[in-house]
């Protein structure tokens, strides 16, 4: 990222949110919450949500992403309305952990539907500035700044310190952090006495022939560079999978990304010994 600005990638999936998120049914929140955060990051991102609030400048859009990352948003919205219906089976009392929010409202909307939910919002203190200058004290949502992988030992913290079932968000995340730091906080979490479940997001390896994120994309790559905010990290499904298996996990659920190059997984610890409390 660079120093002082909120993550342009976030920045630029809320950008997607506001284009495509309605035709996904996200949720009010979501709408809202990624049309401030543009208006409120100012200059071309405010230029942009104008743009995508009318049908000439939506159409400008469309073609400008056609040349650049085809069907980028409707990806994003994709991702996002699979965790949704993942999210939406989590028990009442859950401790939800998610680094990196952005400028998702998805957790803040789950609040109204699911009992107790316990939600701790974190991400890099610039983005997390303009979060809280939009979003304001939400109650039952506690918010942190995290770096990650530096800031990995907090998440173990919090999991280990819980008297509730944890579960952790890595959405659009796990690309950009170095596979070691990545592998080892995993394995960590994994060795808990009551490991947390994980909905996790990853790239796959491009291909020859490959589209979206499959596909290298010398745009794509240039842009991240100029953001500093680098795809660091990408790892074949299958393998991702099995490496959750070894560590003790359950795959509930998983998705392709319909072949963009961005797979999701929700995994449930088989270990876990939460004794919930009684209704």
């Amino acid at each position: 990222m660079i120093a002082g600005r909120p993550s342009a990638t976030a920045l630029m999936v809320a950008l997607s949110v506001v284009r495509r998120g309605r035709a996904f049914a996200l949720p009010d929140a979501s709408l809202r919450i990624a049309a401030r955060a543009l208006d409120a990051a100012g200059g071309g991102w405010r230029l942009l949500a104008g743009l995508a609030r009318h049908r000439a400048g939506s159409a400008l859009l469309d073609a400008i992403e056609r040349v650049a990352l085809p069907d980028l948003a409707a990806h994003h919205c994709r991702r996002k309305q699979w965790l949704l219906q993942r999210l939406r089976t989590l028990v009442p009392g859950t401790r939800l952990l998610w680094p990196a929010v952005g400028f998702d409202g998805t957790g803040v909307a789950l609040r109204a539907t699911i009992h107790d939910l316990q939600l701790h919002e974190f991400d890099h203190p610039d983005s997390l500035r303009l979060r809280e200058c939009i979003v304001g004290d939400t109650p039952g949502v506690a918010r942190s700044a995290l770096r990650l992988p530096d800031d990995g030992g907090v998440l173990l913290d919090l999991c280990a310190a819980s008297t509730a079932p944890c579960v952790i968000v890595v959405e659009g995340l796990a690309m950009y952090l170095p596979a070691r730091p990545l592998l080892r906080l995993l394995r960590a979490l994994a060795a808990l006495p009551s490991p947390p479940g994980l909905l996790f997001t990853a790239l796959a390896p491009t291909h020859r022939n490959g589209t979206g994120f499959a596909a290298e994309n010398g745009i794509v790559r240039r842009w991240l560079s100029r953001q500093r905010e680098p795809f660091l990290w990408r790892c074949p499904q299958a393998r991702l999978l099995g490496l959750l298996r070894r560590l003790g996990y359950r795959i509930d659920a998983d998705w392709d990304g319909t072949g963009y190059g961005e797979y999701a997984i929700d995994a449930v610890p088989r270990a876990a010994r939460f004794v919930m409390p009684a209704a």
